[in-house]
């Protein structure tokens, strides 16, 4: 079952630019790091502002699966889920497009189990199960 909101994610021209941009509106940094990926990595930066957490980026990960492209701006949501395999089967059942099959990852933030989807109307969504807690 789909619990929380945990954030949104964002697609940023320049990450530097953009977290002092946040940060001037009110936003608070929770952390600055590099996620490990086949291809080297990525920058990111988790920040909060009203409440709600935003994970930005220069690039997504899921970013070569869309065929149109991914603009910047908003991206995705992500959900924190108990059962990331139960949950991906469901969603997968109900039609979904699959745009990243589950995976484990690391980073600052901790590691998660993850998945990304892509409903019938265009919203993509991650869902994430916590494996460990690091924030």
């Amino acid at each position: 079952m789909i619990k929380d909101l945990w954030n949104i994610g964002l697609k940023v021209t320049n990450l530097d630019r953009e977290v002092a941009f946040m940060t001037g509106v009110g936003a608070e940094v929770l952390l600055r790091d590099r996620l490990a990926t086949a291809e080297g990595g990525r920058d990111y930066a988790v920040l909060t502002l009203g409440g709600t957490r935003m994970l930005l980026f220069e690039s997504v990960i899921f970013e070569d699966r869309i065929q149109e492209g991914v603009r910047p701006g908003l991206t995705h949501a992500v959900y924190e889920v108990d059962d990331l395999d139960g949950e991906y089967a469901r969603i997968r059942a109900l039609g979904a497009e699959v745009l990243i099959e589950p995976k484990d990852i690391a980073a600052g933030f901790g590691s998660r189990r993850i998945a990304f989807f892509r409903s019938p109307g265009g919203f993509v969504f991650e869902i994430m199960q916590v494996v460990e807690r690091a924030m």
